[in-house]
């Protein structure tokens, strides 16, 4: 199991390093190595890289640990593990009590982080674009399609040059998550359309709003899976901390 697990990990990292590169090459431009380096690392990519090396990082540790019956490893890993597992218990519980607040939080995060920045990597646009195609929304928050207004290519300001001014992206269109006519320029002009009017041609709910009403029509399956993953690393984690204190027993007696 802990070899799959760091098998998962390598993988994670793997594509987050191959996305990472692609980025800083795209984005090099001239731009200063701070700058670029700022770029690349909060990329997607960047965190996929993070997170599969802090996941092999740790299982390596606990299977080192096992197999040579070393304490300093195994420490790390039940500590580790154990941290994982209350931070999920305190987020589980914060988003359960301040629903709103904390959705308002995630919202404002990933805003930032994927509307204005749609088009600065391909990464992002093109998590965003899959994002919206296979949910069916458009936008994050609850403003919905409207949310676009804060890309400085999609916003409607008498300034803004663009050709897609006051539009949407291609990927908020029926038709392309439909499987119908994939026309690029059919987000044109979305914004300046009331809702009703808009819903014709394409998905006006924010993601964050269709991901909660995703979740809430398999709630069973949502919770279903939420609590084996819990179960799992609560096992994990007796196992470790049992290993640990038969280790420490052992050498209690020879010592």
């Amino acid at each position: 199991m802990v070899v799959g697990v760091q098998v998962c990990a390598l993988l994670l990292s793997a594509a987050g390093a191959y996305g990472m590169y692609f980025t800083a090459v795209e984005r090099w431009d001239g731009k200063g190595s701070l700058e670029l380096a700022y770029i690349v690392i909060t990329d997607l990519s960047g965190v996929l890289l993070a997170l599969g090396a802090i996941i092999w990082m740790v299982s390596f540790a606990g299977c080192v640990g096992a197999l040579r019956e070393n304490l300093c490893l195994l420490r790390l890993y039940f500590w580790s593990v154990t941290i994982f597992l209350i931070l999920e218990l305190i987020l589980a519980i914060a988003f359960l009590v301040f629903p709103w607040k904390s959705r308002e939080i995630v919202e404002s995060i990933l805003k930032d982080r994927l509307i204005e920045d749609y088009r600065e990597s391909d990464n992002t646009k093109d998590f965003m674009d899959m994002l919206q195609m296979r949910v069916g929304c458009c936008g994050l928050t609850s403003y919905g399609y409207l949310d676009w207004d804060r890309n400085e290519y999609f916003n409607c300001s008498e300034s803004n040059p663009s050709r897609e001014r006051c539009g949407v992206p291609h990927s908020c269109c029926l038709s392309w998550s439909q499987g119908g006519h994939r026309d690029m320029m059919c987000g044109y002009g979305m914004q300046s359309l009331k809702e009703r009017e808009a819903s014709e041609i394409i998905h006006t709910r924010g993601c964050m709003s269709a991901i909660i009403q995703l979740l809430e029509n398999n709630l069973y399956v949502a919770a279903g899976v939420i609590f084996a993953i819990t179960l799992y690393q609560m096992y994990v984690t007796h196992q470790a901390k049992t290993l640990l204190d038969q280790i420490e027993l052992q050498m209690a007696r020879w010592y």
